[in-house]
């Protein structure tokens, strides 16, 4: 009985993305070798975790795992094939046809706003390696079976904007990827050659931990290839060197070999922008050669991407990717693999959760990860102040969450400032600190411009106090939890009382508030739900009034945050701090001792209010009202 064939269309998403490959990124063809050699290593590793817990899976093909190239330069065809995990008739639709995850749409968009060039990091940062077959394929045949299951499949298309699909009896396991080579162009690399396809594995695909293969009658004049006899009997040569690369001391290998290695881990087409390789010995033992990217992935703050992306291997073994249990979820931006010595070969996720040596090494590795940071920012500027525009708000979830390492993230913070030489870190501002200066002062802000326009910074500016400007969402929960750095108190700007203020100038500001209890009053009675207090300060020279949070109320980003979420935020407690030297307060004091009861007292004070919010960068509750106020007092000037 005739297989059925079915036709059916890719997703629209997909189809723009393979008239992408196939016409615009056309200098980079190279790759599709690359993406599907690591396509393949990844069925491998899939099979090998299963088969932990299935080992039956094993013997459905057998043990020894491999990936085969073949090549028919007479036809034009070159196959990759592996003997890994293979796909069933749904994960095959899923996987390249109807992709229902956010990447392809992501890349599309990124694909759009940057240059053609960046185009092979993109495709391999958003997973979608394997449609750059289509950039040297003029039809791409998919023949697979699962381990476990019976049927097996055949996909086909020549990425027209459709696909067929059928079942396939007598398929071994795994998948087999069939390429339709386009004609060669002149001068131009031509994928139907042996030589040319063994040169791209040992370039970008030297460190798969699986053998890959290829007929030895092709390079019977080559004796620096180990030969041997596949289990179909063919004479296979080997055509990566199958060492992994952590196992190698760090004295052997060049840049370039951790650059093709990083490449090779990340699907990305950039260098790494650090390197940090070393082996653990002692309480657990354990190689790790893990890498800091040089560009920030796209899901980084995705709630639903990766909290880890580091490989557990046992003794070379893969175990598992993307273990969480390997790195804190503020690293989640680290790539590489981490080879214990000491873990069982089969352990499950429930029980890496309870291991003290897992907790041993990703305590060892975080700290090695900080100290590697600390040196890159000390030696090489410009690079970390790159890597913390890419990654810092991350390390900042460290400062909220993680207590023992605190200290040591605080150090490697970056913050916009006052003063006039750049960004700087919490170390450089301590040793810039004036000799009576109690604390770090900072302002927590969305936008740098505005804060530095901000009337909190006055009094201290005046003293010559430098403040950190603070602009990310996250500095806000970063500043209450973090306190204090190398016993200096972190003191905002924006909340409760000032700790520059002399004696002989608060005794004077009680004095005035004594005098005028009753405007105090009246003011606190009109702006009543608005503000939970009025009072006199310092913290203004030029401005007339300002508004201050208490101590303890809740910050402006967390009461955002918990609307959103749609929980009830507490009331947000705070002051309106008016500066008794300012010409208007001066006026509100005079037109309150001339008649408590002037109806222009309590103009004043809903244009003091509305002022102090709009420069602040705050809404006003009843814009209208306050643009008619402007307008009267306006007029009055004028008369």
């Amino acid at each position: 009985m005739t297989p059925k064939t079915e036709t059916l269309r890719f997703q629209a998403e997909v189809k723009e993305l393979l008239g992408l490959m196939i016409h615009s990124l056309y200098s980079h063809r190279e790759i599709f070798l690359r993406e599907l050699v690591s396509n393949a290593s990844d069925a491998l590793d899939k099979l090998r975790f299963e088969a932990l817990t299935r080992p039956e899976l094993l013997q459905d093909g057998g043990e020894r795992l491999a990936i085969r190239l073949e090549v028919d330069a007479s036809t034009r065809t070159v196959s990759i094939r592996d003997d890994g995990i293979g796909m069933n008739r749904d994960e095959l639709v899923a996987n390249l046809g109807t992709i229902a995850s956010s990447g392809t749409r992501k890349f599309l968009d990124s694909l759009r706003a940057r240059q053609a060039t960046d185009a092979p990091e993109l495709i391999g940062q958003f997973g979608v390696g394997f449609y750059s077959s289509f950039m040297v394929a003029e039809q791409v045949v998919v023949e697979t079976r699962r381990a476990g299951e019976t049927a097996g499949w055949r996909w086909s298309s020549k990425g027209d904007g459709e696909f067929t699909l059928e079942e396939a009896n007598d398929l071994p396991r795994g998948t087999r990827v069939s390429l339709a080579l386009k004609p060669a162009v002149d001068d131009d690399q031509d994928f139907a050659e042996p030589a040319e396809l063994a040169a791209l594995i040992r370039r970008y695909s030297d460190f798969v931990a699986y053998p890959i293969e290829m007929a030895a009658a092709h390079f019977k004049e080559r004796g620096d290839l180990v030969k041997s006899t596949a289990p179909d009997g063919l004479e296979v040569a080997r055509l990566n060197s199958l060492r992994p690369l952590w196992s190698r001391p760090k004295e052997e290998i060049s840049a370039q070999e951790y650059a093709d290695f990083y490449r090779h881990v990340t699907h990305e087409y950039s260098d790494p922008l650090e390197t940090i390789h070393f082996k653990a010995e002692g309480g657990s033992e354990y190689t790790a050669l893990v890498f800091v990217p040089s560009e920030r992935p796209f899901d980084l703050f995705d709630p639903s991407s990766k909290k880890a992306q580091v490989s557990l291997y046992v003794r070379r073994v893969f175990v598992m990717g993307d273990c969480e249990e390997l790195v804190p979820t503020w690293l989640r931006f680290i790539r590489g693999v981490v080879d214990s010595s000491d873990l069982p070969l089969n352990v499950s996720r429930e029980i890496l959760q309870k291991n003290r040596g897992l907790a041993q090494i990703k305590k060892h590795l975080t700290k090695k990860v900080l100290a590697a940071l600390g040196a890159l920012a000390e030696t090489r500027r410009a690079d970390y102040l790159r890597f913390f525009r890419n990654f810092g708000a991350v390390l900042k979830e460290g400062i909220v969450g993680e207590a023992e390492e605190r200290e040591t993230l605080a150090s490697l913070l970056i913050f916009q400032t006052t003063h006039g030489d750049g960004p700087t870190t919490l170390v450089e501002y301590v040793a810039r600190m004036q000799a009576n200066q109690k604390a770090v002062y900072v302002l927590v802000g969305e936008d740098r411009e505005k804060l530095a326009r901000s009337p909190h910074l006055e009094a201290a500016v005046a003293k010559g106090y430098e403040v950190l400007l603070c602009t990310d969402p996250i500095d806000e929960w970063v500043v209450e939890r973090l306190r204090e750095f190398q016993g200096k108190p972190l003191s905002p700007l924006d909340r409760g009382e000032l700790d520059f203020v002399d004696d002989a100038r608060k005794s004077e500001i009680e004095g005035l508030e004594r005098e005028h209890r009753t405007l105090i009053e009246a003011v606190e009675g009109k702006l009543s739900g608005a503000v939970a207090r009025v009072r006199f300060g310092a913290r203004t020279t030029e401005s007339p009034a300002v508004l201050v949070d208490e101590p303890h109320s809740v910050g402006r980003h967390m009461a955002r945050f918990l609307k959103e979420t749609g929980r009830e935020a507490p009331e947000r407690k705070r002051a309106l701090e008016l500066n008794p030297e300012h010409p208007v307060v001066c006026r509100l004091i005079e037109l309150h001792r001339d008649d408590p009861q002037s109806p222009r007292i309590l103009e004043f004070t809903e244009l003091l209010h509305g002022q102090a919010l709009l420069a602040e960068g705050s809404p006003l509750p009843d814009p209208t009202k306050f643009s008619k106020l402007i307008a009267k007092l306006m007029l009055g000037a004028t008369a």
